[in-house]
C-alpha cells in the first residue's frame, strides 16, 4: 500500500472505550492513509486478524520488545476478564511501526510517551463520546474479553485529565472526511 502523499501529518487518534477509533481508522485507511497496526498480548476477538487488526505476542515476547527498546510506546492493563481470573495484557506500537504507519489508536497513557518533537507532526484527534452511547456500542460487539464497566469506568480516570489535542469529536456520527480534511 503506497502512503498518502497528501498528508504529511501522522493522525493519533485518542479516545475512551467505544467511540469510534477503529471506526475512524479504517475510514481513513480508505482514504489512502496507513494503519497502525499495534501489538498486544490480550487474546483475539472473532473479527480481529493476526497482523491485520493487531499483532497478538505472547506475554514473553512483548517483555522481550521491552527489553530491546524496540517500542516506541506501551501500556499495561489490568483486566479481569468474565469468568476467568486477572491478568495482565501489554499494548505497544514498536518503533518501526510508527515510521511505517499514518494512522495511530492511542491510549492517554502510550500518548504521553511520545517525546515533543514528534508530536509536532502529528495531528492528535481526541473521540470524546458520551458514556451511554459508548456503553451501548461496546454492549452490541458481545465482547466477553473484559467487564464493560471496568472499562468504562477506567476511561473515566485515563482521560480526566487529558487536554492535549488539535480535534475533539462529541458528535458520535462524526466522519472521516471531517478528520482528514483537518489533517496537514
Amino acid at each position: 500500500m503506497s502512503r498518502s502523499k497528501d498528508k504529511k501529518e501522522k493522525c493519533l487518534v485518542v479516545g475512551k472505550s467505544g467511540s469510534g477509533k477503529d471506526f475512524l481508522m479504517r475510514n481513513l485507511v480508505k482514504k489512502d492513509l496507513i494503519g497502525c497496526v499495534k501489538t498486544t498480548t490480550r487474546p483475539k476477538r472473532n473479527h480481529e486478524q493476526q497482523g491485520v487488526t493487531y499483532d497478538f505476542v505472547s506475554d514473553e515476547t512483548f517483555k522481550q520488545m521491552i527489553q530491546k527498546e524496540q517500542l516506541i510506546c506501551y501500556q499495561t492493563f489490568n483486566v479481569t476478564p468474565e469468568g476467568r481470573d486477572p491478568e495482565i495484557w501489554y499494548y505497544g506500537i514498536t518503533k518501526e511501526e510508527f515510521e511505517r504507519a499514518q494512522v495511530f489508536i492511542m491510549t492517554p497513557g502510550e500518548f504521553t510517551c511520545i517525546d515533543p518533537e514528534t508530536r509536532k507532526n502529528c495531528f492528535v484527534v481526541y473521540l470524546d463520546i458520551d458514556r451511554d452511547i459508548r456503553e451501548n456500542r461496546i454492549l452490541k460487539r458481545a465482547d466477553k474479553n473484559d467487564s464493560v464497566k471496568r472499562r468504562l469506568d477506567a476511561d473515566e480516570e485515563d482521560f480526566k485529565d487529558f487536554g492535549d489535542y488539535d480535534l475533539r469529536v462529541t458528535d458520535p456520527d462524526f466522519t472521516a472526511e471531517d478528520v482528514y480534511d483537518l489533517m496537514n
